[in-house]
């Protein structure tokens, strides 16, 4: 084993759409937020999602889960988890745009962390909390609001304080009564020689009080990318261990636990044969083995890191896929989702597939 069988692929919407989260309902049903109508990865819009009954295979539109408002214009791009009692949350950043926010760049906006909950799989979204922070002014939100076991929930988010510090922190916001307030938060990136920067954090439950982080990260200032990177806690997110390589370079690197010390990690390979990548690993407190890698999705392009010159900023208007989601719908049969730009559309894609 450790390699995948692509079994069958789609789409889950096109309506404009990038950063695809899921989760699975207690009944089974399977539920894809998204961001919609606003540009693609610029996500001048609000969160949307669908559902599926049927494992993924086809898709119904469920409806908004928060609209983008013009009074201030504010845009919003949220992720979906689900914990034990059955709430699912989605979590993310509303952003403040300049003028009538039909652009931006990258960092050069204010935000707030925001969280919605619902308690009937996804229908209804009643409410908005705001986070309150004084860290920075704008977060980087990538990852959804994690149960880390013993009553706490944590919301992930990165500081961009600026234009040379983009990523220079990453933070859990720490809640202990169902997500209505946030009052502390722990740091879980931070290089102290100021040299690291991390984007795109995961951070996934890995059993008990453990918890696993890793990032895409890159050298501060100039963003080019180095190695992902781990940590891991032992304490329900309090306090975490120092920043590790994986032995993937990867960009954006989203970990499924797999159980004992074995991860599936999907991955932006945005370098060579670009496409989304699949590895199998096995981990501990102070490094990784990788197991297997293989091509889940080709974008049917190639980059070379050697010869361009762009920055790693730069380059984010390059992209057209990426945020790989996903999750275990079988014994052996899993299900993601990813953003990507096909025949000059925007839209989620679905992929089933199996380790062989």
């Amino acid at each position: 084993m450790n390699t995948v069988e692509v079994v069958d692929t789609g789409y889950v919407s096109r309506d404009d759409a990038a950063f695809p989260t899921l989760v699975v309902s207690d009944s089974g049903e399977i539920i894809c937020a998204y961001t919609a109508k606003g540009d693609g990865p610029n996500a001048l819009g609000g969160t949307d999602w669908s559902v599926s009954y049927d494992s993924g295979s086809t898709w119904e539109y469920g409806g908004t889960i928060l609209q983008r408002d013009e009074n201030p214009v504010r845009s919003n791009s949220l992720r979906i988890s689900r914990i034990s009692e059955g709430t699912i949350f989605a979590y993310g950043s509303r952003d403040y745009l300049k003028g009538d926010g039909s652009v931006r760049t990258f960092g050069d906006y204010t935000n707030e962390p925001v969280v919605c909950r619902s308690v009937d799989s996804g229908k209804s979204w009643p409410e908005v909390i705001v986070i309150p922070s004084d860290l920075a002014e704008t977060y980087e939100i990538s990852n959804p609001i994690v149960e880390a076991g013993n009553g706490v929930l944590l919301a992930p988010a990165a500081t961009l304080p600026d234009s040379k510090r983009l990523g220079e922190r990453v933070v859990v916001f720490r809640s202990e009564d169902n997500g209505k307030t946030w009052p502390e938060y722990s740091t879980v990136f931070h290089d102290p020689e100021g040299e690291k920067g991390f984007f795109e954090q995961k951070i996934i439950s890995i059993g008990e009080e453990r918890l696993l982080a890793v990032a895409w990260t890159v050298t501060l200032g100039d963003y080019k990318d180095l190695e992902n990177h781990f940590s891991i806690s032992g304490d329900y997110g309090v306090t975490w261990s120092p920043a590790l390589p994986t032995g993937i370079k990867g960009q954006t690197l989203s970990p499924l636990y797999l159980g004992e010390d074995r991860l599936l990690l999907l991955s932006n390979r945005r370098y060579g044969n670009q496409g989304i990548a699949a590895y199998f690993a096995r981990f501990n407190e102070e490094s990784w083995v990788i197991e297997g890698e293989s091509l889940l999705w080709d974008a049917r392009s190639s980059r070379n890191a050697e010869t361009e010159n762009t920055s790693g900023i730069d380059a984010f208007d390059d992209f057209a896929f990426g945020l790989p989601s996903v999750v275990r719908i079988g014994e052996n049969l899993f299900l993601a989702v990813h953003w990507c730009r096909e025949e000059g559309i925007y839209g989620i894609r679905w992929t089933k597939f199996r380790e062989v």
